[in-house]
C-alpha cells in the first residue's frame, strides 16, 4: 500500500528545493481553497481512496465508507467530500529557474483559521494547525547506487548559549537542566494526530523513540488517542487573530512536567498550513515562544524545503523580523515524490538539504550559527512500504551518526497504511523499520 497516498495534482508558490545534484527543484502545494471541514485532512491522507468514494458518496449517500475512512464522523463526510472535490482540481505548476532559496518580499496571508484545521477533531476547543503533504516535483536524474558523503561546513562561534546535546537513546522525559535548554530522549520522534488511537502502542517498546509531536499542546488530542511514553513536543499555532488563549499556562505545566522542547509555528511559509508573513510569524514568536527561553529548547518556525519567498527564504525574512528572539534549534521539513526521484536521490536530497542548504544559513546568521538541526518532517511521498521501509534503512542511519541533526520526525505517522500495517493491528514494514533500525 501507498504511504500517505497524496495526489499529484497540487499547486501555489513555484519554490525550489535542494536535493539532486545539479537539477532544478520544483516545489509546489495544493491551492487550499476550502477549509470548511476538518475531515479534508483525513481524506487526502487516503486520497485514493477518497478519490473513488467521495464522487459516489455525493450522489448516493449510501456508498459504503472504505474502512480507511472509518474514522471519519460519517456527519462530516458530505461537506468533507465537497472540500476535496474542491481542491483536487489538476493545476500546472509554475516553473522556476532558481535553484537556491532567496529572500522575497511576501504578500501577507491571513492566517489559517481555526476552522481550517485538519488533524484536530472538530469538538476540541484547542487551536491546531496540522501538517498538509507536500509533494514536490523533481526531474529525474540518473540512479546512483551510492550516496554521497557529505562533510558539513564547520559553524563559527556564536554568543548565543549552545543548544542542548541530545543522546542517542531514548530514555523518556526528564526534567530540563539548570540552562533549560537538555533534552533527556533521543533523536527520534513520532508524529500523530486526532484519528491515530491508540496505535502508539505498536512503539511502545522500541528503544528508539524519545518524543512525539501532534501540532498542538495536547498529549492526547482526542478521546481515546494515546501517546502515553517519551516526551511531548508541544507546537504553537494561532487563530486569525494570532491568539491562542489556551498556550501559555498549558506549555507552563508541560514545562513543568518535563517537556524539553517547543515547536514554534508550523509551516508559516505553507497557504494550507500556519499561513504567516514573516512578521506575523515573529509576532507568534515573541508571545508565545520566546517567554520559555532558557527553560526548555526553543525550535525555529518550521519551514518547508521550498526556495523563493518559501523555505529558508521565508526564514531569512522572519529572522530579520524578529530582532532580540533567541532560538536553540532550526526546525525544517523536508519532502521529495517518489514519482520523480529513487530511494537513493530522495535520502541524497535530504542530506544535501541539510548538510548545504540549511548550513549556508546557518553560517549567515550568528544567532543560528551554534544551534542543530531538528528535521521536524520528512518522508518519500507516494513510496510503496517497501521503498518507504528502504528510504529509512538508509536514512536513519546517517540522522543518528551525524552530530549536527538534534532530532526528526518521519511523516510516515501512527495511521494505518502509514507507520501502522493497513488493518491496523501492527506495524507497517516502515514502521518496522522505524521502530527497530
Amino acid at each position: 500500500m501507498h504511504f500517505l497516498t497524496f495526489p499529484s495534482i497540487l499547486l501555489t508558490l513555484s519554490v525550489i528545493t535542494s536535493g539532486v545534484s545539479g537539477a532544478a527543484v520544483h516545489h509546489v502545494h495544493r491551492r487550499l481553497t476550502c477549509f470548511e471541514d476538518n475531515t479534508l485532512r483525513a481524506l487526502e491522507r487516503f486520497s485514493s481512496d477518497a478519490a473513488i468514494f467521495c464522487p459516489k458518496f455525493l450522489t448516493t449517500p449510501s456508498e459504503p465508507v472504505p474502512r480507511n475512512l472509518a474514522g471519519v464522523p460519517v456527519s462530516k463526510l458530505s461537506s468533507g467530500c465537497t472540500c476535496f472535490q474542491k481542491t483536487a482540481a489538476p493545476v500546472k505548476p509554475v516553473s522556476s529557474a532558481t535553484t537556491t532559496p532567496r529572500s522575497a518580499s511576501v504578500v501577507a496571508p491571513t492566517p489559517t483559521s481555526l476552522s481550517s484545521v485538519k488533524t484536530t477533531p472538530l469538538s476540541t476547543s484547542q487551536p491546531v494547525v496540522s501538517s498538509v503533504p507536500k509533494p514536490i516535483t523533481l526531474p529525474t536524474t540518473s540512479t546512483s547506487s551510492k550516496l554521497p558523503s557529505i562533510t558539513l561546513p564547520a559553524t563559527s562561534a556564536s554568543s548565543k548559549p549552545p543548544v542542548s546535546t541530545l543522546s542517542s537513546s531514548a530514555t523518556g522525559p526528564t526534567s530540563p537542566a539548570t540552562n533549560g535548554k537538555a533534552y533527556g530522549g533521543g533523536k527520534r520522534g513520532l508524529v500523530y494526530d486526532y484519528m491515530s488511537k491508540d496505535y502508539s502502542r505498536f512503539f511502545r517498546d522500541s528503544r528508539k523513540i524519545a518524543f512525539g509531536s501532534n501540532w498542538g499542546f495536547k498529549r492526547s488530542p482526542a478521546p481515546g488517542v494515546t501517546f502515553d511514553f517519551g516526551a511531548f513536543v508541544p507546537t504553537i499555532a494561532v487563530d486569525s487573530s494570532l491568539n491562542n488563549n489556551g498556550w501559555l499556562d498549558a506549555v507552563k505545566a508541560l514545562v513543568g512536567s518535563g517537556s524539553p522542547m517547543i515547536f514554534a509555528s508550523n509551516e508559516p511559509d505553507n497557504r494550507g498550513q500556519a499561513n504567516l508573513t514573516p512578521a506575523q510569524a515573529a509576532t507568534v514568536y515573541k508571545k508565545y515562544v520566546q517567554p520559555f527561553a532558557g527553560q526548555v529548547t526553543l525550535a525555529s518556525p518550521a519551514i518547508t524545503n521550498g526556495g523563493g519567498a518559501t523555505g529558508l527564504g521565508f526564514l531569512e525574512n522572519f529572522v530579520g523580523q524578529c530582532g532580540g528572539c533567541h532560538f536553540d534549534i532550526i526546525n525544517v521539513h523536508h519532502y521529495v515524490n517518489r514519482a520523480d526521484v529513487n530511494v537513493d536521490q530522495a535520502v541524497s536530497a535530504v542530506q544535501s538539504f541539510l548538510s548545504k542548504d540549511v548550513a549556508a544559513f546557518q553560517a549567515r546568521h550568528p544567532q543560528f550559527q551554534n544551534t542543530k538541526i531538528c528535521l521536524g518532517e520528512f518522508w518519500l511521498w507516494n513510496a510503496s512500504d517497501e521503498e518507504g521501509a528502504q528510504y529509512l534503512t538508509k536514512l536513519l542511519p546517517w540522522l543518528e551518526s551525524n552530530n549536527k541533526v538534534a532530532c526528526y520526525q518521519a511523516f510516515g505517522g501512527l495511521w494505518p497504511g502509514n507507520f501502522i500495517n493497513s488493518a491496523g493491528t501492527g506495524l507497517s514494514k516502515s514502521g518496522q523499520v522505524y521502530h527497530d533500525l
